[in-house]
């Protein structure tokens, strides 16, 4: 299930970096096509793809801790089922 679930994460997060990917490409062939719309905003052109970065980032950054995570327990569950087990010392 764990192993499953790892894979789910992979494809979430390459997913997510996609997304991220083509939407700075979109914004920039946006930005070379049409400069007079964005001349207009008060804000410079990239001010979307520093949003997009940070935004992106926060996300990317959860799912990560996340897929980490799982790796952690599945390598965890791994060690247990070999007989290496943890013992307390005192």
């Amino acid at each position: 299930m764990l192993l499953k679930l790892k894979r789910i994460m992979e494809i979430v997060i390459c997913s997510a970096v996609g997304v991220y990917l083509g939407r700075i490409i979109w914004i920039w062939i946006d930005y070379r096509n049409n400069p007079g719309i964005y001349a207009l905003y008060s804000a410079p052109w990239y001010t979307q793809i520093i949003i997009s970065s940070v935004i992106s980032g926060l996300i990317i950054f959860i799912e990560l801790i996340l897929y980490l995570f799982i790796r952690y327990k599945i390598k965890k569950d791994k060690n247990l089922s070999k007989g290496d087990f943890e013992y307390e010392t005192s």
